[in-house]
């Protein structure tokens, strides 16, 4: 491990800042290249920036963390341990930083969430109640549960929820189920709520929204300072704090992200790289020429290098790297990247 005291705390600071914003969502292809610069300034810089991404991976190693509502036999002790030893190293940089920026800057809720995801993961975990919840790439919750409400708080990415009828309990037979109702289940995000009303349903935090997408019966939409709106089975819809959008037509094979994979109608290449960038480790970009080229198929979000090689096969597309950390998808030479290809066989086929 490297240590801290023999790096000087200016520099210790500077790597700290750097890591924050590649892993902002906002990096620029300048702030790769100044990143680049600066690491190869001097050996301390390279020691520096060592430290920081240790740290990212210690807490990235810890998919499941110790909440109340932990599945059974989740390995509390592990858990706890890795997260003392990430701490321990997070202390290393809050030497070089001041607190109140570090703060403000580290995403310290979702590093401690009860259950998180890495980027490029996708996870299912099993709720104390019977809860099934699968968390997409980079997604972060916390749960708490009583009596009569079960609350599970989104902070990052996506879930897929399948709530319990009952919670599982001494109690929980079958005259008992009988004799009282299921608690409440509501997911929370910055925007308000979703309560259950079905079977299956899923929750993305999307900037300053929220998208619920019903794929089981209904869900309940709570904006924070709006009406509420019933999404019926197979209707999505979005909302902010002040209210909820019409609701839209769903596809059920939407869901396929829960397995690793994503289902392509004459996409966008601009939104399939979106989505690819989600799960995809460094910073993804399209170019504006191909922004509009629609593609069809399923393709694989757990293993995006793949993906994208074989966009470039069976697409008018090339992948253009400057580190191993940024990749813009452009148009290939000679081309202008309008219109369409054929859709490739295997992942990425077009669908029926």
């Amino acid at each position: 491990m490297t240590n801290t005291a023999a790096i000087d705390q200016q520099i210790l600071r500077q790597a700290a800042q750097l890591l924050v914003r590649l892993n902002s969502g906002h990096a620029t292809d300048a702030d790769h290249a100044a990143c680049e610069r600066w690491r190869e300034q001097s050996d301390a810089h390279r020691h520096a920036w060592a430290l920081a991404q240790q740290l990212r991976r210690q807490f990235d190693a810890v998919p499941v963390g110790a909440g109340p509502a932990l599945r059974e036999g989740a390995g509390v002790t592990a858990v706890s341990k890795e997260r003392r030893r990430a701490l321990k190293m997070l202390s290393g940089l809050a030497i070089a930083a001041p607190a109140g920026w570090l703060a403000s800057h580290l995403p310290w809720q979702t590093w401690l969430a009860d259950f998180r995801t890495a980027t490029g993961e996708v996870h299912d975990v099993l709720l104390a109640d019977g809860s099934q919840i699968t968390l997409g790439s980079a997604s972060a919750i916390n749960v708490a549960f009583d009596t009569g409400l079960r609350r599970i708080r989104l902070l990052q990415g996506e879930i897929m929820v399948r709530p319990a009828d009952t919670p599982r309990d001494a109690a929980n037979t079958p005259r008992a189920r009988s004799a009282r109702p299921a608690p409440v289940l509501l997911v929370q995000t910055m925007e308000g709520l979703v309560e259950a009303l079905g079977l299956q349903f899923s929750v993305r935090r999307q900037h300053d929204a929220t998208r619920v997408a019903a794929f089981r019966g209904d869900a309940r939409l709570l904006p924070a300072a709006g009406d509420a709106l019933v999404l019926t089975q197979n209707q999505s819809g979005t909302f902010t704090r002040n209210g909820a959008a019409a609701p839209q037509a769903l596809d059920p094979r939407e869901a396929m992200w829960t397995r690793g994979l994503l289902y392509a109608n004459n996409m966008r290449i601009a939104e399939l790289v979106a989505e690819l960038a989600r799960y995809h480790h460094g910073t993804l970009h399209y170019a504006d020429d191909v922004a509009d080229l629609r593609v069809s198929g399923i393709y694989q979000l757990t293993d995006t290098d793949a993906t994208l090689a074989l966009l470039q096969r069976t697409y008018p597309l090339r992948l253009r790297s400057i580190t191993p950390y940024w990749t813009r998808v452009e148009a290939r030479d000679g081309t202008d990247g309008a219109g369409s290809a054929p859709a490739p066989s295997e992942f990425g086929r077009r669908p029926a």
